[in-house]
């Protein structure tokens, strides 16, 4: 079967010109929203159920779920602790409560913002009188004050913790850093965070792997609810998160297996009670233009029904030659007060993005065992070869507050994607240095269809024993996961002329394949998991809290490989009654400085097949770690510093002689390795020099050996480092940061078995933000500032992006 797509120039206008309509709408939103605000009651009341906590960190929870702007001085509330919060109360009624008792009042800006004052007649504290000018801003989006350390994570345990009370090294990637860098993808965000790293070898990202430890990070959750990579949650838009939060290590409490990797929990956006909108223009290098819209307000007077829209609709060329991308997404979630102590929500992810001339790696090697250095433009991707991808989630919550401080939560989330691909690269051969001949097309069709249905239902709140009071959680958690789709013959297609007579003047114009009629078998994956979890926090001191867990798991994983006149390739892996433990231990040495420890097993299924077309055995092993956790200049930066040792058997190495596999796309074969270890360090610090100065660094050190102390994952790094800063100066924000990581490289890379190197390598960015009007602001990002040239996988054949440049246009409607 052939087929024609229109030319870039062909494209060009009609994409343009949906933009603009695109954006055009999006105004019209926004006025119609607009109008519907002034004629809004005040605002109406919240049912609440908090406890008592520090005071700060409560006052900024209020603030950001009711979408006040609230800002203050954190010494203001420094050592201060909140009331519990029980019962229905407007956001101003719950904030003045939280003050009571105290000597702080609200104050109403001119502006319409809050702020935090000392009561009349009442004694200035040294730093706490800091002007107004000065103070850190509270937002809706993301934005929260106080100590980063208090910042509020259940990816880990299930229990609501603050980073401080977590016994496992936790990132949060906020709305704003997220914003500030202009990060798109799940990639993009994670990639960032301290300690990880992105093998990205594919325009597609199908191929890319994010790494924590040494390990590929396989463990993802949606607001707590795990889901599996083979739905890719990876290739959702970064747009649609409010936060994104990364604990490292063994996270099988939660993750319903235990990837010693990470948990990356995606924490959704969600609708606020008053109207909100965003909408922004972006235009940057290669012809990328993107526009999007964010827009939250109440559906019913008594802001009892809300909503919350974000669009966005991408048109993108590459640095890569004849590459193109096409994207857009739309997510929608409502929430409603079914009764004053009952919420339920529900919603849908939407995205689909069509990938012209999809690019994967390039050969590395000449035919003599010397390096190619192509420039950064080579495509070895034919020109008709395509990448279609459609991914959805629908999603519902139904959440319940009991008078004794204790909730009830079922969620319920289905994922259904759909892929479609064609795909071809000059890889298959050996380039001759002088002729450019030698090589010819790996060429394959994929097809498939995975679909995910995850119910989780769990109940948490606080009991009392031995005259203290402790929490406790318990749940059970269910997932199903079907992959199914037809087989096409893998990389090489019968009377299909695959030749490139010379790589160094062919520019993608290979002849279309045929794949009518050539359906060759199929493919079928089938997972499913039932498994019950507690764990509770114990209070045996006030300085004390002692974390244990289990989860027991039912796990099986079916699959089968047919090909037509050919034995059919079954495998069937089952585990019943898995046990999961987790302990943990935080000890508040100061006010300011805790300790902890954590230990748990790890058991965590594969996706990867061996070179006989076969799954390979779950991982399994054990985790420990230990660390200390501090804060900084009155709660404004926190600090933390881990220790880990891992050990486990069946782990995934890739072969040597990077074999690719039929199924699942073209993956390459994988062996296992028995008693391998790990262990290494990392040191992070976050949060604020001084009001409006932000920081965030973190350095990490892993290594991976075998049972012989040889190195294993010569692919990641041994160390990597992280910064990024912004600072405010009125109306302006500038920021700018640098990554760096350390050698890595590939044995048997070459054709003659050579290693194949990626020095170490620093990429440095820049941001400035201006604020034009107080709803108007314009952006500026430079990536790669310095122009690094390097490879983004460690078998090489992929460049890193060049420099490149965004411009951003924001207008924020509050």
């Amino acid at each position: 079967m052939s087929f024609a797509r229109p030319t870039s120039s062909e494209r060009r206008l009609p994409r343009a010109v949906r933009i603009a309509l695109f954006s055009m709408t999006l105004a019209a939103a926004h006025v119609h929203h607009a109008a519907i605000a002034a004629e809004a009651p005040a605002a109406a009341a919240q049912t609440y159920q908090l406890p008592a906590g520090p005071l700060g960190r409560t006052l900024s929870g209020v603030a950001v779920g009711a979408g006040i702007s609230l800002s203050f001085d954190p010494a203001l509330t420094e050592g201060m602790t909140s009331p519990a919060l029980h019962g229905s109360y407007t956001p101003r009624a719950a904030l003045e409560h939280l003050l009571s008792g105290t000597s702080l009042v609200l104050v109403a800006r001119t502006d319409g913002t809050l702020t935090l004052q000392k009561r009349a007649g009442a004694p200035a504290a040294g730093p706490a009188a800091a002007a107004p000018a000065t103070l850190a801003q509270v937002e809706v989006h993301g934005v929260t004050d106080g100590s980063p350390g208090q910042q509020r994570s259940t990816g880990a345990t299930g229990l609501e913790l603050s980073i401080r009370e977590t016994p496992q090294a936790v990132s949060v990637m906020t709305r704003q850093r997220i914003e500030d860098q202009r990060l798109e993808t799940l990639q993009d965000v994670v990639a960032q965070t301290t300690g990880i790293t992105l093998d990205h070898s594919s325009a597609t990202r199908e191929t890319d792997q994010m790494y924590s430890r040494g390990f590929v990070i396989d463990t993802f959750l949606f607001d707590g609810i795990p889901t599996t990579k083979l739905v890719e949650p990876s290739g959702f838009d970064a747009n649609i998160y409010e936060r994104i939060e990364v604990v490292r290590g063994a996270a099988g409490l939660m993750g319903g297996t235990g990837s010693p990797a990470a948990a990356v929990n995606l924490v959704r956006k969600r609708p606020s009670r008053e109207l909100h909108a965003d909408f922004e223009l972006q235009a940057g290098s290669w012809d990328r233009f993107r526009a999007q819209a964010d827009i939250s307000a109440p559906l019913s007077e008594d802001k009892h029904v809300r909503s919350r829209i974000v669009v966005a609709q991408q048109d993108d060329h590459s640095f890569i030659d004849r590459y193109h991308q096409d994207k857009d997404l739309f997510y929608g979630v409502v929430e409603a007060d079914v009764t004053p102590s009952t919420l339920l929500s529900a919603g849908l992810i939407y995205q689909n993005e069509i990938l012209d001339g999809a690019s994967r790696r390039f050969v590395a090697y000449y035919s003599d065992g010397t390096l190619t250095d192509f420039p950064r433009s080579t495509n070895s991707a034919a020109e008709y070869s395509y990448y279609k991808r459609k991914q959805s989630l629908g999603f519902a919550t139904l959440e319940h507050f009991f008078d004794n401080e204790w909730s009830a939560k079922l969620a319920i989330n289905y994922a259904a994607n759909q892929y479609d691909a064609v795909q071809s690269y000059a890889m298959r051969g050996q380039l001759d240095k002088n002729t450019g001949a030698g090589l010819s097309l790996w060429v394959t069709k994929w097809v498939s269809k995975p679909e995910q249905v995850t119910a989780d239902a769990y109940a948490s709140g606080p009991f009392t024993a031995f005259g203290r009071k402790h929490e406790l959680v318990f749940g059970m958690s269910a997932s199903r996961m079907e992959l199914k789709g037809p087989s096409y013959p893998a990389w090489v297609l019968p009377g299909y002329d695959a030749t490139v007579p010379n790589f160094f003047t062919w520019n993608g114009n290979s002849p279309t394949p045929g794949y009518n009629g050539k359906i060759i078998g199929s493919t079928l994956e089938r997972e499913k998991q039932l498994a019950g979890y507690s764990s509770m926090r114990l209070r045996p001191t006030d300085d004390l809290s002692l974390i244990l867990g289990a989860r027991i798991t039912n796990w099986s994983r079916d699959t089968k490989y047919v090909e037509f006149g050919a034995p059919t390739i079954s495998d069937d892996f089952r585990k019943n009654g898995k046990l999961t433990p987790y302990a943990g231990a935080v000890y508040n040495f100061t006010p300011a400085w805790s300790g902890y420890a954590s230990y748990t097993s790890i058991f965590s299924p594969q996706t990867y097949r061996d070179r006989n077309n076969r799954l390979l055995a779950p991982l399994e092993g054990n985790n420990a770690e230990v660390g200390i956790k501090g804060d900084l200049l009155n709660g404004l930066l926190s600090t933390s510093f881990s220790v880990f040792h891992m050990k486990q058997d069946n782990l995934a190495e890739i072969d040597s002689d990077m074999l690719l596999l039929p199924a699942g796309g073209g993956t390459y074969a994988y062996h296992t390795v028995q008693g391998a270890t790990a262990k290494g360090y990392e040191l992070e610090v976050s949060g604020q020099l001084q009001p409006g100065w932000h920081l965030t660094a973190g350095y990490a050190h892993s290594r991976i050996e075998d049972a012989q102390g040889q190195r294993l994952q010569t692919g990641q790094p041994l160390n990597n480092f992280k910064l990024w800063t912004s600072y405010d100066i009125n109306k302006l924000t500038v920021g700018g940061g640098v990554n760096w990581q350390g050698e890595v490289y590939t044995n048997g890379a070459g054709p003659n078995g050579e290693r194949f190197t990626q020095q170490s390598y620093a990429l440095v960015a820049l941001m400035a933000r201006y604020r034009l009007t107080k709803e108007l602001s314009a952006t500026l990002n430079v990536n790669n500032l310095l122009d690094k040239k390097y490879y983004s996988s460690a078998a090489g054949g992929f460049y890193g992006d060049p420099r490149n440049v965004m411009l951003s246009l924001n207008y924020r409607f509050r």
